[in-house]
């Protein structure tokens, strides 16, 4: 069986962490570095230097890509203007933090 590539982008540490360990209980799926191209991206909405959605546009613009990744966003932020822009931009889904590890 092909394992999922996941890649976490999230500025927060204790959050990475947490989802790099919540990842490693399943064993078909896989985390992965910068240079690959995930299958799923856990991705945060609220960055210090780029934010989530702008990370959306700027993949969907990158006609380099082989594939696109599905996107999960993970966000403190539920606003019904950006839940909407968020989806529009791709996402897949959208989990409020905080969240149950069996989410």
């Amino acid at each position: 069986m092909t394992k999922i590539n996941v890649a976490i982008v999230d500025d927060n540490e204790k959050m990475v962490s947490l989802l790099d360990a919540i990842l490693q209980t399943d064993k078909n799926i896989e985390d992965i570095i910068k240079n690959q191209e995930p299958d799923v991206v856990l991705l945060d909405l609220i960055m210090p230097k780029l934010d989530g959605l702008e990370v959306m546009q700027q993949v969907n613009k990158d006609m380099s890509l082989k594939k696109r990744p599905a996107f999960i966003v993970i966000s403190a932020i539920g606003k019904e203007n950006i839940t909407e822009n968020a989806f529009n931009l791709g996402a897949m889904y959208y989990i409020m933090k905080p969240f149950e590890n069996d989410m």
